[in-house]
């Protein structure tokens, strides 16, 4: 699989509502997704790889309104710092695939990823 059709899958994901999380697969080596309450590869399906479980049970989605913000642990600034910088080269990786794309359904798609993107990284500077 190409970097770009792996980019166009996960920006697929960001798109839906999934989020990239901290994590990499250990069969692909590209990040996981939380998408419908559930921690998973969304590469390894494409690939036709199967994706070992990241955990025995899948994770429930809870509505966001019970949802309480968890207090920092000592350790939450690392991984913090790890997602802020994930995210900032995956839209950089974005805008530069956007300079390069002559379709204009292309670039709205990746511009819109871009824009989920840089809304999570705001969310994250608030915390």
């Amino acid at each position: 699989m190409t970097a770009d059709k792996a980019d166009e899958v996960m920006a697929e994901y960001l798109l839906k509502g999934g989020k990239m999380l901290a994590k990499s697969c250990k069969v692909c080596g590209y990040p996981l997704f939380e998408y419908k309450g559930e921690t998973q590869c969304v590469i390894c399906p494409v690939l036709g790889s199967k994706a070992p479980s990241t955990e025995s049970e899948p994770v429930r989605e809870v509505p966001p309104e019970l949802v309480q913000a968890p207090s920092p642990a000592p350790a939450a600034p690392a991984a913090k710092d790890r997602v802020v910088d994930e995210l900032e080269q995956t839209i950089i990786h974005l805008c530069e695939r956007i300079r390069g794309e002559p379709r204009a359904d292309e670039c709205l798609t990746l511009m819109k990823a871009v824009a989920k993107g840089a809304a999570a990284l705001a969310a994250l500077a608030q915390r």
